[in-house]
């Protein structure tokens, strides 16, 4: 089976969260670019955040959002399939409650909350070591050089009470875009179907 493929951009975000004070936080983006082509064809994918601004993403507090919009953009010659990878930092800390404002005892959390748009699907949701581990599958072929909707529009960071997150502590969020071309998978395959035909591989 002829498949094309591309895993693109890793965007590395770390948190650093003072202890002492009013606790803040900072965000800060390291993209990294990644080409890879497993065989002779032209799918190729490129991850990119339009809306990124490191300076807003500074001394952050816990509840505040920073605008964070990963988009994919086909760049090969064929139409395509994209999925986004999402990797979600997860610490045992305690949060305060949104309603009654109190304490909680510590529990595993997600860092970093989103609510991701229609047009992209859910396929897979599971945690991984430390992380909770998001596949998302755009709903639409893409065909050349056509770009997708956001995954989402920001982040928000966790409302975590003070000194739970250490100073010293480097936290990433990543993200990173694979494709895949039309017609290597049976006529109606759903996403997550679809999803299982690209080798599945670490890359970093």
């Amino acid at each position: 089976m002829n498949v094309e493929k591309t895993a693109a951009i890793f965007l590395g975000c770390s948190l650093f969260a003072a202890s002492s004070g009013i606790t803040s936080a900072y965000l800060k983006s390291e993209p990294r670019i990644l080409s890879n082509r497993v065989s002779a064809g032209s799918v190729y994918v490129k991850l990119t955040e339009p809306a990124w601004d490191p300076q807003k993403a500074q001394d952050m507090h816990p509840s505040d959002a920073v605008p964070k919009n990963p988009t994919a953009t086909n760049t090969g010659k064929s139409d395509a399939w994209i999925f986004l990878h999402l990797s979600v930092p997860v610490k045992r800390i305690s949060v305060v409650d949104p309603e009654s404002r109190r304490k909680l005892d510590p529990s595993d959390q997600e860092l970093f909350s989103f609510t991701a748009n229609g047009a992209w699907e859910l396929v897979s949701q599971k945690p991984a070591g430390g992380t909770v581990e998001y596949v998302y599958g755009y709903r639409e072929l893409v065909a050349p050089s056509e770009t997708t909707v956001p995954l989402f529009d920001e982040v928000v960071l966790v409302n975590y009470l003070e000194g739970e997150i250490g100073r010293e502590e480097e936290l990433h969020l990543t993200i990173r875009a694979e494709a895949i071309q039309d017609h290597v998978c049976p006529p109606g395959a759903d996403l997550a179907e679809i999803y299982t035909y690209l080798p599945q591989r670490d890359i970093g």
